[in-house]
């Protein structure tokens, strides 16, 4: 949910003073993302991370809430109150979870099982139907390949024995059945569709794995900081998991003594940017070998500013 006008900063929205001054690219951002159904919390916590002053982006979005309401058509999704003065971090998440039990989208609630503060880690229940899941499996088989990773040095995708899953890559919005799943990805996460890399559907045979890893990129090796240029920095991860296996394949992170267990339908999301705008290694993860079946997740990957390929 990258704004307009802002300085392109990573500012936490703790108070630091910063830019303070609308625009009418700035109005029209925030009447959109409004109508989208993103709250208060989200959009001024977006606002201070590009920059804007804390208390200007409370009052800012206040107002434009307001003027929502006055105009809204009947059913018109309206995201909740400007939060009060103060560090615009909410209690579960930094991006966009509200502090309640369930997230919601379509008219569906969906549980949340937990959520750890530092790393922000959340696991949704049910985020798909089971119909839905089995439906990006059929859309996945058609063009599944050996999964490659970025090579460290060159920006170059390789296929190297680390990661061992078949998988298929989904542009963006591709296809009404991958566009609504983005949607509720951006509903649930606060963090919009726009910032999303393509839906990547992943496929673990027997004895398949993904070993200890990050998912955000290294700046200072030439490999990754050319994946930079295109949306920025990798900010955060959804797994959702498409099947149940009957044993192995749970999503680990080694440094948290965390795994989560790979139930269809359900989701895990986790942030791997601290408050302060560093990296958190703490979300080091990895796709446990798959002791009994077969595994499919899809992963999207949210960059800090929207995404382009070109």
């Amino acid at each position: 949910m990258s704004t307009p006008g802002g300085t392109g900063g990573g500012g936490t929205g703790t108070g630091r003073a910063g830019y303070a001054s609308s625009s009418p690219d700035l109005e029209r951002w925030l009447r959109r993302h409004i109508r989208q159904g993103f709250n208060a919390d989200a959009l001024v916590r977006s606002m201070c991370q590009s920059g804007y002053d804390a208390a200007f982006a409370r009052t800012t979005v206040g107002a434009a809430l307001a003027a929502t309401r006055g105009t809204a058509e009947d059913g018109d999704a309206v995201a909740d109150t400007v939060p009060a003065a103060g560090p615009a971090e909410p209690r579960i998440h930094a991006a966009g979870f509200p502090a309640r039990n369930t997230a919601h989208h379509g008219g569906r609630d969906i549980p949340i099982l937990f959520a750890l503060a530092a790393p922000r880690v959340v696991l949704f229940q049910q985020l798909l139907t089971d119909a839905e899941c089995d439906a990006l499996v059929t859309l996945a088989r058609g063009r599944l390949a050996r999964s490659p990773v970025i090579n460290p040095d060159t920006g170059d995708e390789n296929l190297i024995d680390a990661r061992t899953s078949m998988g298929a890559m989904f542009q963006v919005g591709e296809h009404p059945l991958i566009e609504r799943i983005e949607d509720c990805i951006a509903s649930v996460t606060g963090i919009a569709a726009d910032r999303g890399e393509g839906l990547q559907i992943l496929n673990y045979k027997p004895g398949g794995e993904y070993q200890p890893h990050y998912d955000f990129f290294n700046p200072q090796r030439p490999g990754e900081a050319r994946q930079l240029r295109v949306g920025g920095q990798r900010v955060a991860t959804l797994v959702i998991y498409l099947n149940s296996p009957p044993a192995g394949g749970a999503t680990a992170f080694p440094k948290l003594g965390l795994e989560v267990a790979p139930v269809k339908g359900n989701a895990v999301y986790f942030s791997y940017r601290k408050t302060d705008g560093t990296l958190d290694d703490r979300t080091l993860h990895a796709g446990l070998p798959v002791e009994e079946g077969e595994k499919w997740i899809a992963t999207k990957w949210l960059r800090e500013r929207p995404y382009r390929t070109g």
